[in-house]
């Protein structure tokens, strides 16, 4: 099923700080490191007698008002519980580093907020709170997210604050498209001849001055993977990790994935001669948003879509895209607000997550942030350009990444290896043999209880 959507111009604790300084990456908005840094909030007053719960949560509003939007969301469970509900927010980049510190210190939340690669590591030190003893059948008929595909090993060890979030997509120029007498990319044929078609010397000066792809390479953390890799390896019809938590990203599928990212700027000279330089952001916004770009694979968010506002361009996206055995894939984050095993009032802190999430205090939120609904029969508030897309998609082609352990440090090494291999430094199945290689030497069992 395809669909193309056409817009006009607009462990334990002590091991955790060694094992999480690798994990930065942060599964939200595409410009991790840019964000507010840490900024504590209260939520209501705090009076004799009044239970103090403490959250913490990533800085994700573009304006930096997390602090107002989460006082008006807590304020009447803050009342109906006679609790002081405190925040910090904190800022992507320090996100993993300020969980490791405050689980191994013993000053971490109450109840705090996990995306996938994180979720192992916590499981296994014992500090967030597997959640099957605490749901029950009206909270499985009242969250449309308690489903597998949100499951970490197989449980719930938390509840999504919204629907899929920051979906990577392919966007591409219509207008361009249009000029070399191509139609919207439906698969990665279609992706390989719009490339080499889409890249042209326009003034005829003798210099490429318009490409057909915008990507970049340049990031120095793993959080490109999101945009650069996930999409294809699921693409490809493969993935990182089979079940068991074993790398099989050197198997068929995972090379060819591998061979079309390599052939796209190596082969086909389809990407800017400074994609390795760039963030994978600041290609789309140099290259795509000037319109000097046929394609591009981002994150299809608000943001993304708001910069090309006034581009001067007709454009679409596709979250749709197949692979060589119309196989697809969409990576979408899933995070989830969980309860630590470290809340003392693990009643309230629960009561907590539940309103955080469900159709009170976390309809709210989505409603003040444009989220996507995550309970039955909620009001659907999510970004209007994407919302159709997102539900047309959501049972074919949008995934979450799977949680495995050791996950973060092979997150690392792969984006290292993948941008020797885009400097052409390494083969692609040479590239791919020294993931897995590298991976497979890690522990990846589950501890011992």
């Amino acid at each position: 099923f395809f669909m193309a959507h056409i817009w006009g111009k607009r462990i334990g604790a002590a091991g955790l700080a060694t094992v999480l300084t690798l994990s930065v990456a942060a599964c939200g908005g595409q410009n991790a490191g840019n964000e507010p840094s840490a900024a504590p909030a209260q939520g209501g007053s705090e009076g004799a007698g009044t239970e103090v719960l403490e959250v913490w949560l990533p800085a994700k509003a573009t304006d930096g008002n997390d602090a107002e939007i989460w006082d008006e969301v807590v304020a009447p469970f803050e009342e109906e519980h006679n609790v002081d509900v405190t925040f910090q927010f904190i800022s992507w980049k320090d996100y993993e580093a300020k969980y490791s510190s405050g689980i191994s210190t013993g000053t971490g939340p109450d109840v705090g907020y996990m995306y996938v690669e994180m979720f192992p590591t916590y499981i296994d030190a014992g500090a967030v709170e597997d959640l099957s003893s605490y749901l029950t059948e009206e909270d499985y008929a009242t969250y449309t997210t308690l489903t597998d595909k949100y499951k970490i090993f197989g449980k719930f060890y938390g509840i999504a604050q919204s629907g899929p979030q920051a979906v990577s997509g392919l966007v591409y120029n219509k207008t361009i498209l249009d000029s070399i007498g191509e139609e919207a990319p439906k698969t990665w044929d279609d992706v390989i001849r719009i490339a080499q078609k889409g890249t042209q010397d326009t003034d005829g000066d003798g210099k490429i001055d318009q490409y057909g792809v915008a990507q970049g390479w340049g990031q120095t953390f793993y959080q490109d993977l999101n945009w650069n890799w996930y999409n294809f390896i699921w693409q490809a019809g493969g993935d990182i990790f089979d079940d068991e938590g074993k790398c099989i990203i050197n198997n068929e599928q995972g090379i060819a994935a591998a061979q079309l990212l390599y052939d796209l700027k190596n082969t086909y000279h389809a990407l800017p001669e400074d994609a390795m330089s760039l963030i994978n952001n600041e290609a789309f916004d140099n290259y795509f948003v000037s319109g000097k770009a046929a394609l591009s694979f981002v994150g299809t968010s608000e943001s993304t879509f708001n910069k090309l506002a006034d581009a001067g361009f007709e454009y679409g996206f596709t979250y749709d895209l197949q692979g060589p055995n119309g196989d697809m894939g969409a990576r979408a984050s899933v995070d989830q607000i969980v309860l630590m095993s470290a809340c003392e009032d693990k009643e309230l802190g629960w009561e907590l997550v539940k309103y955080m999430t469900g159709p009170e205090g976390g309809a709210k939120y989505r409603e003040l942030t444009g989220s996507a609904p995550s309970t039955v029969g909620e009001e659907d508030h999510g970004y209007a350009v994407t919302k159709e897309a997102l539900a047309a998609s959501l049972d074919t082609s949008i995934r979450p990444i799977k949680a495995a352990r050791r996950a973060t440090e092979v997150y690392d090494f792969l984006w290292k290896t993948l941008q020797e291999m885009m400097n052409g430094n390494v083969s692609p199945e040479d590239a791919m043999n020294e993931v897995a290689e590298f991976a497979n030497s890690l522990d990846y069992a589950a501890p011992a209880n």
